[in-house]
Formats: structure tokens, C-alpha cells, sequence
């Protein structure tokens, strides 16, 4: 396609056209997906390429990230470390302040809040006796820090310590 000079009358309506474009097209924006999924991705680097997670997310999970975003990401692990952690640090503050316990001694624990209760009876009881927020800082900790792998979560360490002292 051969680029032509546009006139300033015709550039007028080129935005307006594309904005519109971009409400009937797919979504493509992925800017928060590479966060959420790189505790993931960074696990996963130490076997596999940037290139080989992106295909894997792209054909087993129907996650499209380019090999160049998850490159990207992993070059500055620090940062997206610190704004993976950004997500879970008020969970973790929350079950801190209500536990006793510091941070840095249930974030870093092989094993905290694996599982939830499967008695019916006993979840009820829980339920009436957990305040709400400390209910859901729990939920959120399980789905997000939790499941990533003991191993990536230790490597995690370094990255946010920095933040497990601040008050």
C-alpha cells in the first residue's frame, strides 16, 4: 500500500474513523495481562523462550502476548515484580494487620492458606466469624500468590523485599 500525502481537510476525519474502528474491532489492548501473568512467565522462562510461552499462550490458552511483550517484561523483572506485587500487597497488608504475622513470614511460606475448607458447616462458621475484608484479602492471596509455585515465589523475594518492612 502506497502511503499519500493527506490534505489537513481529510486528516480531520481520520481520527474520529479509527476511534470508531477501535470499538467494533477485537480488543488487542493486553497492557495489564503481562503483569498479571508474569510470576507465570517468569517461571516458565528459565525452560522455555519468549518465543515458545508466547505460542503456548497463544495456542493452548487463547492468550495472545507477543514474544517481544514477554521479553520485554522479563528484562526488567524488578519492575514487574513490584507491580505484580502492586495487586496483592493491600490483601497481604490486611490479613498482616489481622494475623500478627509480618508479610514477609506467610507471603514466603512454602505452604499458607492452601486450601479452603470443603465442610459446609465449618465454611459457614468461618464466614460468620472472618470480617468480610479479611475474607476477601484471603480469596484474592489464594488466587493470585498462591497458586504460582513455591520455587518462582521464592525467586520473587528479592524483587519485593524492599516493600515487606514498610508499614
Amino acid at each position: 500500500m502506497k502511503t499519500r500525502a493527506i490534505q489537513e481537510a481529510e486528516l480531520a476525519g481520520v481520527g474520529p474513523k479509527l476511534l470508531a474502528h477501535s470499538k467494533l474491532a477485537e480488543f488487542t489492548a493486553k497492557r495489564g495481562l503481562v503483569v498479571e501473568l508474569f510470576p507465570f512467565i517468569y517461571g516458565a522462562s528459565e525452560r522455555m523462550s519468549a518465543k515458545a510461552i508466547s505460542h503456548f499462550l497463544e495456542m493452548e490458552q487463547g492468550v495472545k502476548l507477543s514474544s517481544v511483550t514477554i521479553n520485554k517484561a522479563l528484562k526488567d523483572p524488578a519492575r514487574n515484580w513490584n507491580l505484580f506485587f502492586d495487586m496483592i500487597e493491600p490483601s497481604a497488608r490486611i490479613l498482616e494487620k489481622n494475623q500478627g504475622d509480618k508479610m514477609k513470614d506467610f507471603l514466603f511460606r512454602e505452604e499458607y492458606l492452601v486450601k479452603p475448607f470443603e465442610n459446609r458447616v465449618v465454611n459457614a462458621v468461618v464466614n460468620v466469624l472472618v470480617p468480610d475484608k479479611v475474607a476477601e484479602a484471603v480469596r484474592i492471596l489464594r488466587g493470585k500468590w498462591y497458586v504460582i509455585d513455591w520455587e518462582t515465589r521464592r525467586k520473587a523475594l528479592p524483587f519485593v523485599e524492599h516493600r515487606l518492612g514498610r508499614k
